[in-house]
């Protein structure tokens, strides 16, 4: 089924998100769109989608009109999308969440649901990921990249003729990565059609036929992958060659000779941690790597007071701490980027100010200053690069990476003494990226400790002065250079 556009646009009040964008998603074949945050990525495939209609331009399906007015009729007519930030409903269970948008279909006539039915065609589009997941599961304790594999089997489980995934594998440790490529090829070769946006260049040039590169919501151009090099693509995103120098130098001073910011003694948290020791000093990266359920989001979660420690003990600047609440953590100088920024990281609906100013409002007095939170949030607007039409702009209308900035900005206006990045550059584009690795290093080099957990191995060795690897719950391997390790070092310890 072959999709094409041409010459659509989108605006939204004074920013325009598309601009005469034209695209042709060819049968059977893969179709990547690449640009920076905010390029219009998104906007295109929700377009495409029928998650929202084009102010103007025109769509056809295998040469015939196609206009959809919603996401379901564009699904009945064969065209599937996956969204970029999680829509899981986790009080259904896995089974309703995969057919929400078709329950009627696998109801009686008095309304009553197929149950048995329904579970057997659910785990049958999970297995078709190659994912590790049963439907009968609780939701509740599924991961985020668990989440989004149930997204993808919702997708598939339509039947679609063509397939849209919006930054998909974001959420995915490398294990799902390769099986979400693995079934976009198989896929592929059943004469599907899939249409796919990813920041990973790596994951472009393994999957694609064709990509499509947008910039500041402007059509630059779409290209076969075997004719154009990975510089070029580069340098048509963002204007300038960005494969060179991606991660600053580490400081030359060592950072065993500052205090420890944090010291963790033999700590256990939840059913994911057990027993784990380290120390992150003031100055210094220390790098987390580790499959999902490793350990380390539980320990962050024990950090910051999400989660009760079972046993152990946590030292906060050589003096005991044991946090009751994430708002006790913060106001100890403890700031945490969460994995999942649409539930946690971010109020969407509030505006970049807000968000910006909400872990320590400024004041003056005893009042709440609008001033100095203006103040405040334009100095990170310009630190960070948000792309935001103002401060008092919704965070809904920002692109995923320009929320993640958001949040950072968020951690960074509290002058935090510890700083917890769980994949803090997921859905980030490759020159953004560049800025907040920068940032991250400006930072420790003026005494901030940071701990690093990313499913992102070549972030993990750029970023880390030292690496801990986890598996189920525990340290089993630890890096004290990264200087001359490579992707493969790390996973052998992780599996």
């Amino acid at each position: 089924m072959t999709l094409v556009a041409t010459g659509l646009n989108k605006q939204f009040g004074p920013t325009r998100a598309a601009s005469n964008v034209s695209i042709t998603l060819r049968t059977g074949t893969v179709h990547a769109i690449v640009g920076e945050n905010g390029a219009g990525k998104s906007t295109t495939l929700r377009m495409l989608g029928g998650v929202m209609r084009p102010d103007s331009g025109e769509m056809t399906l295998d040469g015939a009109p196609y206009a959809p007015s919603s996401a379901l009729e564009a699904t009945h007519k064969g065209v599937a999308l996956v969204h970029q930030e999680i829509t899981i409903n986790r009080s259904l269970t896995i089974a309703e969440n995969i057919f929400i948008g078709d329950l009627r279909v696998h109801a009686w006539p008095m309304g009553v649901l197929k149950r048995k039915k329904m579970a057997a065609l659910a785990q049958a589009a999970l297995d078709r990921l190659g994912v590790k997941i049963s439907v009968g599961a609780n939701i509740e304790r599924l991961n985020l990249g668990e989440l989004k594999c149930i997204e993808i089997a919702r997708a598939i489980s339509s039947h679609p003729k063509t397939l849209l995934l919006d930054e998909s594998t974001a959420y995915l440790d490398h294990r799902e990565v390769d099986a979400v490529l693995r079934v976009m090829h198989e896929l592929k070769s059943q004469g599907l059609t899939i249409g796919f946006v990813s920041h990973h260049l790596s994951e472009v040039l393994a999957a694609a036929d064709d990509l499509t590169i947008l910039k500041d919501g402007q059509f630059v151009g779409s290209y076969g992958v075997a004719s154009i090099e990975a510089n070029e693509i580069h340098r048509l995103m963002v204007g300038r060659d960005v494969l060179q120098g991606t991660y600053p130098a580490r400081s030359p001073l060592p950072a065993s000779a500052a205090p420890p910011a944090l010291r963790v003694d033999k700590v256990a948290v939840g059913r994911e941690l057990n027993d784990l020791s380290l120390e992150v000093r003031r100055g210094e990266i220390l790098g987390l790597a580790g499959l999902k359920g490793a350990g380390a989001e539980a320990l962050f979660a024990g950090i910051v007071g999400d989660e009760p420690l079972r046993h152990g003990r946590l030292q906060l600047e050589g003096k005991d701490y044991r946090p009751s609440t994430p708002r006790a953590a913060w106001q100890h100088g403890i700031a945490h980027l969460p994995g999942d920024r649409g539930n946690e990281g971010l109020i969407v609906s509030f505006s970049v100010l807000d968000n910006l100013v909400m872990a320590r409002p400024p004041k003056a007095g005893p009042f709440f200053s609008m001033a100095r939170a203006r103040a405040m949030s334009n100095d990170l607007i310009k630190l960070i690069g948000i792309r935001t039409s103002s401060a008092v702009a919704p965070c809904r209308s920002l692109s995923g990476g320009n929320m993640q900035k958001v949040v950072l900005g968020k951690c960074l206006a509290v002058g935090p003494e510890l700083l917890l990045l769980n994949n803090p550059t997921r859905g980030v584009d490759v020159g953004a990226r560049e800025e907040i690795y920068r940032l991250m290093r400006q930072k420790a080099s003026e005494g901030l400790a940071i701990l690093l957990s990313s499913e992102d191995m070549l972030e993990l060795i750029g970023m880390s002065d030292r690496l801990m690897v986890l598996r189920q719950g525990v340290m089993v391997h630890e890096f004290n250079s990264l200087d001359h390790v490579e992707e493969h070092d790390i996973v052998q310890y992780m599996t």
